[in-house]
């Protein structure tokens, strides 16, 4: 095992229970020539699992030490490609086969997890499914359903282009260091979604101004005209954000970019 101090400013927590990377590999369900991408490989615990599976696996790390590292030792693997980078802000496009979709995973820092989310959401129809380790909470308003405090920007977009699921919770004793939070394995299916990318923007954007102020009703949150109550909308205005499913925000969004002309 690498001599490596984790650091804090990358959110560096490595999973070392054997026992749960197998777990987290099950959910994966790497075959050979499957095209993974493993975002912050760390020391290579779960790589190496990932490589045996002769899949062709993509892995992107930002600690340059680590690049160092895994480079030395998963080079003799000829199905391991290595990026040094962001990947929140990474070119997928030079990994992208047209032939075939990606099966995305990695234990993700609490303060990337929305961001990276929200990048991997543009290039879901590429995308097999997505295995991501997170802290439980997010975990939660990932899964979270209409109604509930929990329910918010990440609920919604999330449910647009994906089917979430919570696998299993994973004690933060299998870490190293050990963090303050227990941390959920979540999958996410991308969904067959033939909104083209004008009407995506616009549902994201509606999306976000409605839980900008949660509180506020609908009407007050979007800064509607009275007019706009009659104005044959499908949505009651003064209903909040939190009580809207998915496709009653698709139905909002149609309608308020239709009526209003914005976006």
């Amino acid at each position: 095992m690498i001599s490596h101090n984790p650091k804090k400013r990358f959110g560096q927590n490595f999973l070392i229970d054997p026992n749960i990377l197998r777990k987290i590999v099950r959910i994966i369900d790497p075959k050979k020539g499957d095209l993974i991408v493993e975002i912050g490989p760390g020391t290579g615990s779960l790589t190496r699992y990932l490589l045996d599976s002769e899949a062709e696996i993509h892995a992107i790390e930002l600690d340059p030490q680590l690049v160092d590292y895994l480079h030395q030792e998963l080079a003799k693997y000829p199905n391991f490609h290595l990026y040094h980078g962001d990947a929140v802000k990474f070119d997928f496009s030079e990994i992208m086969n047209a032939d075939q979709k990606i099966k995305m995973a990695g234990n993700i820092p609490y303060n990337i997890t929305s961001p990276l989310l929200f990048r991997l959401f543009e290039m879901t129809g590429r995308l097999d499914r997505i295995v991501l380790l997170v802290q439980k909470e997010i975990a939660r308003r990932i899964c979270a359903q209409q109604r509930t405090k929990e329910y918010g920007i990440l609920s919604v977009m999330t449910n647009f282009y994906c089917r979430p699921q919570i696998e299993f919770q994973v004690s933060s004793k299998v870490f190293r260091p050990v963090p303050k939070v227990t941390s959920s394995l979540i999958k996410l299916m991308p969904v067959k979604n033939d909104y083209d990318h004008k009407f995506r923007c616009q549902f994201n954007e509606l999306v976000r101004k409605a839980f900008n102020q949660r509180r506020k009703i609908l009407r007050n949150s979007l800064d509607l005209p009275l007019s706009a109550e009659n104005a044959d909308c499908p949505i009651d205005l003064s209903r909040r954000a939190e009580t809207l499913s998915v496709d009653e925000f698709i139905a909002l969004t149609h309608w308020y970019h239709t009526r209003f002309f914005l976006g």
